[in-house]
């Protein structure tokens, strides 16, 4: 099982309105998504080059557990984990202890293990 770590303090989470976007990496936060986090960590890729991309489908093509099937060569599959994660990621109406065990269930039925520190 993979694990994926992400700091809470460099955590994109939630919204301040519907209409927000939150992104896989943003600079001027400091901060990713949790999809962010975990293509960063399994695909070794800059955070830069997911600087304020607001969906993973404009994104990644490279091979990782985490890329196939969710991502590839074409741009992003709409596949349930994918989905929910960004879903429960930026939910406006979710408390963030509430969405950390959601995620971390979420991720643990794909297979990989979701912490979070700090």
């Amino acid at each position: 099982m993979k694990t994926i770590r992400i700091n809470r303090a460099k955590w994109l989470r939630g919204k301040t309105s519907p209409y927000q976007k939150n992104y896989l990496w943003c600079s001027k936060r400091q901060a990713g998504c949790c999809l962010g986090h975990a293509i960063h960590q399994t695909t070794k890729c800059s955070w830069k080059d997911l600087e304020k991309i607001d969906n993973p489908r404009t994104y990644y093509s490279r091979e990782s557990f985490l890329t196939e099937p969710t991502f590839h060569v074409n741009g992003f599959k709409n596949n349930e984990f994918a989905l929910a994660a960004m879903d429960l990621n930026d939910d406006i109406r979710v408390d963030s202890t509430v969405r950390e065990e959601l995620l971390i269930k979420l991720f643990a039925e794909n297979n990989i293990k979701l912490e979070f520190y700090n």
